[in-house]
């Protein structure tokens, strides 16, 4: 009895011990992750710097850093992080004017969403077409007054649409109160699209989007202008300037001092748009953005030209 229960002892012994080497080795190993995403990681990473370069006017390194994104999320065949730099390369291109090179990447990433069914990226590549549909500045394109008001009432159709699906991304639920601030804009309502701008920029500023939320107010100082505000968009102006600094964006900055000449030139302070458009002047050449620069002292030297005898 006393051998047996010797036994019994050893061998639960050599058990426990066994137990405790196997938990004590699996503790100690390394834990394999059930998803790898460091590939993915670096293409969003990329995205938001392109991102960023296209909010600084940068178009040349936005190329680059979109590039890159779209070369990395083509490796890991992600499908939501292709879709997501093909909605920022098409904004890309739509700031640099490229508007039907911009539409064929919102169309290809709208597709892409379906396929997957991400609601919310089917909707916001909508948005994206949306935006682009937008007949703001092309006056000169021989589109009509009433065509351009049939493509903002269509355009903010579809963005009322779609809204609710955004907003679990800040970006995107903003970027869609923008396009309906722009719409509105082109519809002659002033005071629908400064409130919907504003609720771009309060969800841009808690995010701390220095320079969207900059952008916002830049934005709501041009409905301000067009509505005859011109103290008011001066002061949004000056709001934008403020973000513009924080962020350090060069870009930016010179855009909103141009905007200041222009506001106070159509107010007809001469001397004090001057100043403004020497200002936005400076800021560009000190950011080697020659083609600003030039535009800037292109405004200038017209308000300098003696008027021409009628």
């Amino acid at each position: 009895m006393h051998d047996m229960i010797t036994r019994r002892s050893i061998h639960a012994a050599i058990l426990a011990l066994a137990a405790f080497a196997l938990l004590a080795g699996c503790s100690s190993a390394p834990k394999r992750p059930a998803e790898i995403f460091t590939t993915r990681n670096s293409a969003i990473g990329q995205l938001d710097l392109g991102n960023k370069a296209v909010s600084k006017g940068d178009f040349p390194n936005a190329r680059l850093y979109l590039a890159e994104a779209w070369r990395l999320a083509v490796s890991t065949d992600d499908p939501s992080t292709r879709v997501s730099v093909l909605l920022a390369e098409g904004n890309s291109w739509f700031n640099e004017g490229d508007r039907e090179k911009a539409d064929d990447l919102w169309m290809q990433a709208e597709t892409e969403a379906e396929v997957i069914n991400d609601k919310p990226l089917v909707s916001i590549a909508k948005i994206y077409r949306a935006r682009g549909s937008l007949a703001e500045g092309a006056a000169n394109e021989g589109i009509s007054e009433s065509e351009r008001k049939q493509r903002a009432s269509a355009a903010k159709a579809i963005v009322l649409a779609e809204i609710d699906k955004t907003k679990d991304n800040v970006l995107y639920h903003a970027f869609a109160w923008k396009v309906v601030g722009l719409a509105e804009k082109e519809l002659g309502d002033a005071k629908g699209a400064e409130d919907a701008i504003k609720e771009a920029a309060e969800l841009h500023e808690k995010g701390k989007y220095l320079e969207d939320t900059a952008y916002d107010w830049y934005l709501i100082a041009s409905v301000r202008s067009k509505a005859g505000k011109y103290q008011d968009a001066k002061a949004a102006l000056e709001t934008a300037l403020g973000f513009d600094r924080r962020a350090e964006n060069a870009n930016g900055l010179g855009m909103d001092w141009l905007a200041i000449g222009m506001v106070e030139e159509k107010a007809g302070k001469t001397d004090t748009a001057i100043t403004a458009y020497a200002r936005a002047k400076e800021i560009f050449l000190s950011a080697y953005l020659k083609d600003s620069a030039a535009n800037a002292e292109k405004k200038i030297s017209a308000l300098r030209q003696p008027a021409v005898p009628q």
